[in-house]
């Protein structure tokens, strides 16, 4: 072997190893991506995330009653956080529960109490006259605010 194959060797062979160590960085990388996806991706009964590394806590359910259950409303609050912004929307069913010529009517706005006075960012009206079942998942969206208003009427349809 002359001065020049064998110099042509070594670098095929230092690009070989280049090449094999390369790979061996490229597999580390691809399961270290998957292991922290895996760490950081929700279990199948946990609520999904409500942005980007944004996560979202809700409340409990809570049920509001009007003139001896003739109209209902089940509703809960969450909120979410992103550095000093905060955002707040309501998830709600209605309920219609006479045939008394009244329907449910929900009014939603989200806000923020603060030093005792009530800013409003967002409001909305929602109906639900159907005495047969409750109305679908009613979710409001986010909205700026920190708190959420719901008030229950039973009105004249």
């Amino acid at each position: 072997m002359n001065t020049r194959t064998a110099n042509l060797h070594e670098d095929g062979a230092r690009g070989l190893r280049a090449r094999k160590a390369g790979r061996r960085v490229a597999l580390g990388a691809v399961a270290l991506a998957a292991a922290a996806t895996a760490v950081m991706a929700p279990s199948a009964g946990a609520a999904p995330s409500a942005g980007a590394g944004v996560a979202a806590a809700c409340t409990a359910w809570r049920t509001i009653q009007v003139d001896d259950n003739a109209a209902g409303v089940k509703y809960r609050e969450c909120d979410r956080y992103s550095g000093l912004d905060t955002q707040t929307k309501a998830q709600l069913y209605i309920w219609d529960n006479r045939h008394d010529g009244k329907i449910a009517q929900v009014w939603t706005a989200t806000g923020s109490n603060l030093n005792g006075t009530w800013h409003q960012s967002w409001h909305k009206y929602y109906t639900w006259g159907n005495e047969a079942h409750h109305s679908p998942l009613v979710d409001t969206g986010w909205h700026k605010g920190h708190d959420v208003k719901v008030l229950l009427k039973n009105v004249r349809g």
